[in-house]
């Protein structure tokens, strides 16, 4: 009867056991699970993937201008405007304040014929630059520098129920960016959602 004892308590303390460890990897799991998502729902979606460097440019609503293009694997992304539209895009009103109070300078080949981009100098003396890069249709690339050309595009935010949505869209040859471009420039077009453009950031100061 002793023996029978005996070997209930030890099966009772192994039971016992298994279910402590049970429970304690079950509440370290169910832990591990909820600090990730907490975490995920406090990182901005912009600082997922490449690292966004952001400017101050002295601009009287604070807005911080990212100082290049989204990029994934060190290059640049693409995206159509559905998809785009999850991050924090500039609106048409933060582009126009940039016009107005910030000078532009376009930079080109020496012979004139490739079109690099624009720096954009703030008041502080801060700057950015918005490069060439095209858009994609597709698998195409359309106004990237080749040999010559060179076109600036980027989406800007658009809750109008329509196909095509806005971006900013700058040509050398358009001369709509001269060497000081005044505020009433527009280059705000509208480009087809499913064409893959560009993004640039901007944020709260």
């Amino acid at each position: 009867m002793e023996d029978l004892k005996e070997k209930a308590n030890i099966y009772a303390e192994e039971c016992f056991t298994s279910i402590l460890k049970e429970t304690f990897a079950k509440v370290y799991a169910d832990g591990y699970r909820d600090g990730y998502k907490d975490c995920q729902e406090k990182i901005p979606f912009e600082l997922f993937g490449d690292e966004t460097e952001f400017v101050d440019l002295g601009l009287p609503s604070g807005t911080l201008w990212a100082n290049n293009y989204k990029t994934e694997d060190k290059e640049v992304l693409y995206l159509p405007y559905e998809k785009a539209a999850k991050y924090n895009l500039p609106t048409e009103e933060q582009w126009k304040e940039l016009l107005t109070a910030c000078k532009f300078r376009a930079y080109k080949s020496s012979s004139g014929l490739t079109f690099y981009g624009v720096i954009c100098i703030g008041p502080n003396g801060n700057s950015i630059k918005l490069k060439s890069k095209g858009y994609m249709e597709d698998t195409k690339n359309v106004g990237a520098i080749n040999y010559g050309g060179g076109r600036i595009y980027f989406w800007v935010q658009d809750n109008e129920e329509e196909i095509e949505k806005k971006a900013i869209c700058i040509s050398s040859w358009k001369r709509n960016v001269p060497d000081e471009p005044t505020p009433e420039i527009d280059v705000v077009e509208k480009v087809f959602s499913g064409y893959k453009l560009p993004i640039l950031l901007v944020k709260a100061k």
